[in-house]
């Protein structure tokens, strides 16, 4: 089991080392659990578990607001603020994947690479 973990770990990490390559634009990207812990991310902060239990607050939220709205289920979450874009999208039953750009980047390239990001997450943890 310590090596399904130690591969899942890699895994993640190779899945974002490629996310960040391909969109140099990223200025961070964070994996999140439900329960607020930080799984992994691709540029370390001494921030990262204060940002992954906002993030995972905020699709709480986000998932409240959406049932009464009866939107459906929730998929993904952008915040557009005057220095930066944050996408919030689900990468699995359990984690979430938080992206940062900067504000006036092209989303249409980050966004597929995103979602991409976000399947093979949802296969490592699934």
């Amino acid at each position: 089991m310590t090596n399904n973990r130690k591969n899942n770990s890699q895994l993640l990490q190779d899945v974002l080392d490629e996310l960040m390559l391909h969109n140099p634009i990223i200025l961070s990207a964070l994996v999140v659990s439900d329960e607020g812990l930080n799984v992994g991310s691709a540029v370390h902060h001494d921030d990262d578990p204060a940002l992954a239990l906002t993030a995972s607050d905020l699709v709480d939220a986000a998932n409240v607001f959406s049932k009464r709205l009866e939107q459906g289920q929730l998929h993904r979450i952008v915040l557009e603020g005057e220095q930066r874009t944050t996408m919030i999208v689900k990468a699995g039953v359990h984690t979430v994947l938080a992206v940062s750009v900067p504000a006036d980047a092209k989303l249409g390239l980050v966004i597929l690479s995103v979602r991409r990001a976000a399947r093979l997450i949802t296969e490592i943890f699934n």
